[in-house]
């Protein structure tokens, strides 16, 4: 259970930095006047977030191994649930990026106060295809082969409606 629990938490981070993006989004764009400093100021407290997040969801994969209250199944499951949080910091990291890049054409003389932040992004977004999930076995797969059936080695005198 304390893996889901940290990963809920996680996901709420993740899905924190989405909403940012949309926040950002008329201040980078124009709509909203702002200042090049502010907005950098704006990228770079989102984007110590977003690596916190990165960590905690790379450092939550690597333990699910080591959590002896999970089965299988929870693990699979709590896998594909990061798999999805990651895609989705990768989605934020892409999305600010933009934001950055529409900024910076429209204010050249403001482009190197943010382009810190959007080297940070950049980097949130390779390391993001950099992440792997194992495989585990798949649902209803047999771990092990059985090493008896109790079956004769002939077949033919089995009833196949007691099997």
């Amino acid at each position: 259970m304390s893996a889901e629990l940290t990963l809920l938490f996680l996901e709420k981070r993740v899905e924190a930095s989405r909403l940012c993006a949309s926040i950002t989004e008329p201040f980078a764009t124009g709509s909203e006047p702002t200042t090049g400093d502010k907005l950098a100021e704006d990228f770079m407290q989102i984007v110590k977030q977003m690596e916190g997040t990165l960590a905690d969801l790379k450092k939550l994969n690597a333990g699910l191994e080591k959590d002896r209250a999970l089965e299988a199944g929870d693990i699979r499951h709590v896998r594909g649930r990061i798999e999805t949080a990651m895609v989705e910091v990768a989605r934020a990291a892409q999305d600010f990026s933009a934001q950055i890049r529409f900024f910076e054409a429209m204010n050249p003389n403001d482009a190197a106060k943010t382009k810190p932040a959007l080297d940070k992004f950049d980097e949130i977004e390779k390391s993001t295809r950099d992440f792997t999930v194992p495989e585990g076995p798949e649902e209803g797969a047999e771990l092990a082969p059985a090493e008896d059936t109790g079956l004769s080695p002939d077949h033919d005198d089995v009833d196949p409606m007691l099997m």
